[in-house]
């Protein structure tokens, strides 16, 4: 009897050891899946973080929202996994530092909310952990393979706090702590001379400054900063050959930056003007302001390049590369990787970061393992293409472009020798990524007003917290690019711009002798009224007065285009982001909701024609409605009659929305527009940051309700 119970408890025990054994194997396997999951969700983070400011693709924001969301869940699932793993082998703790360093820090997709951003304190202590929890894995195993594990803390060490360093940077509290040092500088820049736009004379904005002034730490002694005094306690900048400023960089005598030699069109100059009026909108995000007199400097400088031949996207252009300098502080790791010595650093651990996992892949390949020699494969080519894309990137980058020019600028060595010039140059030129989507988005209220969002049960209570509602009439038409005629009506209207503020329209209408007749339209009760009314008359106007092409010069057929650009582009703002706009944005929505259901009852749904919709907005014109719709009738139908010809009315209109594209874009919401920088951009943040460094506000007397104030 004592035998048979022995020898069914060994048959137990080696049925438990043959468990052990497939339960170990499976782990393993698990581990080995999640690890190729895990490179595929990197190398699509890196490769396409940067590509966020200038793809407006709806499918590939939530692909790369959920990519994002999923990587730290698939991190600490899988550290999980390793750290109980029962077997030991050396590929654990590389795994692991390799997830955490590498795979957890992706250069161009460090944050895709200004929300996280504010949460880098929860991102640094999350740091931590891992790094104790990855140290302790390596410390276990360092008796066996010390020389390995030596290399895995040299990276560790290198590369952990790197996203938490970056999101710290970019963090309010910090940005207002380093640009509290240019507030102060811009406070009395002005007071040196009034400049000369032409040759940029006397404009002494900070290009470069030492290191040692752009940290929130401790200054060093070597910091050019003078500690204030009473009364206005401001520092004052000490310069030296370290400080670069904007009239340096013109006044350079080397071939790189001279019109005959390797600047002939001035980009190389506009770049690192750029980069100089990128730090003042930095200012406008941190809450400092610039005096009256450094506008009027300012505002002095943009109508010298307006008045220039194509000046207008010359303008564009610069304030288009200095949106892309905020994108990537905000959303990407560059402006810390260019950092002194962090480049060296980088270059000097790719080779290490790319042998280890090699000497694996080898390995495996010699020990017939061949699920484990695919993951370490898809292992090892995750790593080189994100970790050259991310080195391409950076190099070639807006951010390092500057570098090399202001290290030409200050090393006579580089200005006298032309090959360096020459380098530079060819660095410069190369763009591997847009700065911006350059799209136009559209919305025709008079044909989507009829649509029902398709499965309307799939917004529920369970959903709401994952999925954004769309309401009836939310239907977008297909974008169109931002044309040349439309940024040179923008800069048109912003040069006749002979007052202190910016009118909602009615400046057009004095200009073109209609004020008295049409003015009524540009007096409603908020600015939504406005835009809803003159989009509407300007579709009825589409419908009624067609432009023949054939009969038309080319300022008419520019005329007609930027009319009904702009006007479906900024009927697309009420609709989709009222938060740029003046006005609450709940307000906003809920009269957008409104019309809709105005123009389901006056004009019908969506059986009814697009012919039928027009012919009843006539019928409607008669009736005297004050609602949105009958006032937009009331104006289609005057501007047909009383203008009567193609030619007027479109020149009126393509004012008109000009002059309410200068007049919406002022605003202090700086989270919506930073907001928006990572689906694509939106061309009102770009009007925003050009009437922003012109020191032009909106009129006060704008003609609200003073029950629901618009906000600035």
């Amino acid at each position: 009897m004592e035998a048979l119970g022995h020898k069914i408890k060994q048959k137990l025990q080696e049925r438990c050891n043959r468990e052990k054994d497939k339960d170990a194997k499976s782990e393993m396997t698990e581990i080995e899946a999640l690890m190729a999951i895990t490179a595929a969700v990197l190398v699509f983070l890196g490769v396409s973080g940067s590509f966020r400011r200038r793809s407006g693709n709806g499918a590939f924001a939530i692909v790369a929202f959920a990519a994002y969301t999923l990587m730290p869940a698939l991190i600490a699932y899988t550290l999980g996994l390793i750290q109980t793993a029962p077997f030991c082998t050396l590929r654990l703790p590389v795994w692991a530092t390799y997830l955490v360093v590498i795979l957890g820090n992706v250069d161009s997709y460090t944050a895709h909310s200004m929300e996280d951003i504010e949460r880098w304190k929860s991102f640094k202590i999350d740091a931590a952990v891992k790094y104790i929890m990855i140290s302790w894995m390596i410390a276990k195993y360092s008796v066996i393979w010390s020389p390995i594990v030596s290399i895995l803390f040299v990276v560790l060490f290198t590369k952990v706090n790197d996203r938490a360093q970056a999101l710290m940077m970019a963090s309010n509290s910090v940005m207002q702590k380093n640009y509290r040092f240019i507030a102060d500088y811009m406070s009395t820049e002005h007071e040196s001379n009034d400049g000369d736009p032409a040759a940029m004379r006397g404009y002494r904005y900070l290009v470069r400054v030492p290191e040692e002034a752009t940290t929130a730490k401790c200054r060093r002694k070597a910091a050019p900063w003078l500690d204030g005094v009473a009364p206005q306690y401001r520092q004052l900048l000490e310069v030296t050959d370290e400080v670069i400023t904007v009239d340096e960089v013109w006044n350079c005598e080397g071939w790189l930056l001279s019109v005959s030699g390797g600047d002939r069109d001035g980009r190389l100059k506009d770049l690192c003007l750029s980069f100089s009026l990128f730090k003042f909108v930095c200012l406008k995000f941190t809450g400092y302001s610039l005096p009256r007199q450094a506008h009027d400097k300012l505002w002095r400088l943009i109508q010298h390049m307006l008045s220039e031949e194509n000046g207008h996207e010359r303008v564009f252009r610069i304030i288009e590369v200095e949106l892309a300098f905020l994108f990537d502080l905000f959303y990407t790791k560059h402006p810390l990787n260019l950092h002194r010595g962090r480049s060296k650093y980088r270059l000097f651990l790719l080779p290490i970061v790319v042998a280890i996992p090699l000497i694996f892949l080898l390995d495996s390949i010699w020990d017939h393992m061949v699920f484990t020699a695919v993951v370490t494969f898809l292992l090892l080519m995750s790593i080189l293409v994100v970790e050259l894309t991310q080195f391409g990137i950076m190099i070639f980058s807006e951010w390092a472009k500057v570098t090399y020019i202001c290290k030409y600028v200050r090393n006579e060595r580089w200005r006298r020798n032309i090959c360096v010039g020459k380098l530079i140059k060819i660095m410069c030129r190369v763009q591997l990524v847009k700065p911006w989507g350059r799209q136009l988005r559209q919305y025709s209220f008079l044909k989507s007003y009829s649509y029902s969002p398709f499965l309307k049960c799939i917004y529920n209570g369970l959903t709401a917290a994952y999925l954004d509602k769309k309401r009836n009439g939310q239907e977008q038409i297909a974008p169109t690019n931002l044309s040349e005629q439309v940024k040179k009506a923008i800069a048109r209207s912003l040069r006749r711009e002979d007052s202190n503020y910016l009118e909602k329209g009615r400046a057009s209408l004095r200009l073109n002798g209609w004020f008295d007749g049409l003015s009524w339209a540009c007096n409603l009760e908020t600015t939504t009224h406005v835009i809803m009314v003159w989009h509407i008359a300007t579709t009825v106007c589409e419908h009624k007065k067609p432009p023949a092409v054939a009969q038309l010069s080319q300022e008419q057929r520019d005329n007609f285009g930027v009319a009904t650009k702009l006007s479906q582009y900024l009927a697309y703002l009420v609709v989709f982001a009222p938060r740029l706009l003046p006005g609450h944005p709940c307000r906003t929505e809920y009269i957008f909701d409104c019309a809709v259901r105005e123009a389901r009852s006056l004009l019908g749904g969506s059986s009814v024609s697009m012919e039928k919709r027009i012919l009843e907005l006539e019928t409607v014109s008669n009736k005297n409605e004050q609602s949105i719709v009958g006032r937009g009738a009331r104006l289609g139908m005057q501007l047909v009659h009383e203008l009567a010809n193609e030619e007027r009315i479109w020149k009126v209109l393509a004012d008109f929305w000009a002059d309410m594209m200068l007049y919406v874009a002022p605003s202090d919401d700086t989270a919506a527009h930073a907001k928006y920088l990572t689906t694509g951009g939106e061309f009102v943040t770009h009007v925003w940051v050009l009437v922003s460094q012109a020191g032009i506000p909106r009129d006060p007397r704008g003609g609200e309700e003073h029950d629901d104030p618009e906000r600035n």
